[in-house]
């Protein structure tokens, strides 16, 4: 008798060992299908901001970018089918996605943001990041931004319009009596960086806003700091006339043809 009891308590922590197994295994299958949900529901939100706003939302595997810029491979496991964007949907994945790995490099992150406007993609740079109080001579900081996104203009066709914004505060500075000066001397340095690092001159336009197109009131230095910035702008043709056909070679081509 002693020794069945002694082989009963030997075998009684299996039993907890089986329990835990099993509650580690429904743990993680409850995990698994959690997170297939939020995946099935973010592809269809992606899906309808496609549909509302040709605006392209993929979630790409990792490394699965082929060519120029990463990203830019067709995705597996049901997202969204990248040749069903326009080119400008295509090409905004491509430079977000390049940008946003080389800002979390340099930790530049918070000074670089690329959005979707009517006439194409804005890529927006602070102007702390960019240029020192006053000044139109380029930081050592923003030299790497500006070499990445040489980089990316040189791999697309457009035409590119370089914005430069002030805040509301007067120069006092001779060289620039008003705020126009300044910020068209802003623009133009950067311009002038773009085609020292390969850019046409044809393509590029310089522009100056001063402080008439602010993203947000000049009512705090907050506000004045978010204002001051140059937007680099990649223009594209009205949607319609993309689909239409109008020549315009788009970045997928050339990268194919660079990757036979």
């Amino acid at each position: 008798m002693a020794g069945g009891h002694d082989s009963g308590g030997g075998l009684r922590w299996l039993l907890t060992y089986a329990d835990l197994i099993t509650l580690l295994l429904a743990f993680f299958i409850v995990m698994y299908a959690s997170s297939q949900a939020d995946l099935e529901r973010f592809h269809e939100v992606a899906a309808a901001i496609q549909r509302g706003f040709g605006v392209g939302v993929s979630i790409l595997p990792a490394g699965g970018g082929t060519g120029i810029l990463p990203g830019q491979g067709t995705s597996s496991g049901g997202a969204l089918p990248v040749e069903s964007l326009s080119q400008r949907s295509k090409d905004f994945m491509a430079i977000s996605e390049a940008l946003a790995i080389q800002s979390a490099m340099q930790g530049t992150g918070k000074f670089v943001a690329v959005n979707m406007r009517r006439e194409g993609i804005a890529i927006t740079l602070s102007g702390a990041l960019l240029f020192p109080s006053g000044g139109t001579e380029l930081s050592p900081e923003s030299v790497k931004v500006l070499d990445e996104i040489a980089q990316l203009l040189a791999a697309l066709p457009n035409q590119i319009r370089v914005e430069a914004h002030t805040d509301d505060l007067p120069t006092n500075d001779p060289r620039y009596p008003t705020n126009w000066e300044l910020s068209v001397a802003r623009a133009v340095t950067v311009v002038r960086y773009l085609i020292e690092h390969g850019i046409a001159p044809e393509r590029l336009i310089a522009v100056g806003r001063a402080e008439y197109d602010p993203l947000v009131p000049n009512d705090s230095r907050e506000h004045r700091a978010l204002n001051r910035r140059a937007d680099i702008v990649i223009l594209y043709p009205p949607e319609d006339e993309e689909e239409n056909g109008i020549p315009k070679p788009p970045l997928m081509e050339l990268m194919e043809s660079g990757s036979d």
